[in-house]
C-alpha cells in the first residue's frame, strides 16, 4: 500500500512538471507571437486600436504556429547534427 502511494505521488509529480513546462512553453510562444504581430502592425503604420480583437487573435494564432514549426525544425536539425556527430566520432 505504501509503495503504491509513493508511485502515485511520483507519477502525479511528473505530470504536474510536464504540465508546467507545457504552460511555460505556450506562454513563451504567445509572447513571441504578440511581439511579432505588434511589430507587423506598427510597420504597416497602424495602431492596435484599429485592429479588431478577433483579427488580432487570429494573427497571433498564425504566427504562433509559424514559431512552433520553426522551433521544431531547429530541434530536429540539432538532434540530427548530434546523431551525425555521434556516428562520426563513435560516441
Amino acid at each position: 500500500m505504501k509503495t503504491k502511494n509513493i508511485l502515485d505521488n511520483t507519477v502525479d509529480s511528473i505530470k504536474k512538471g510536464a504540465d508546467t513546462i507545457s504552460e511555460k512553453y505556450e506562454t513563451h510562444i504567445r509572447q513571441k507571437a504578440v511581439e511579432r504581430v505588434n511589430k507587423m502592425i506598427q510597420d504597416k503604420g497602424l495602431s492596435l486600436e484599429q485592429i479588431e480583437v478577433e483579427d488580432y487573435e487570429a494573427m497571433i494564432s498564425d504566427i504562433s504556429k509559424d514559431i512552433k514549426e520553426d522551433y521544431a525544425k531547429k530541434a530536429s536539425q540539432g538532434l540530427l547534427a548530434f546523431i551525425g556527430l555521434d556516428f562520426l566520432f563513435g560516441w
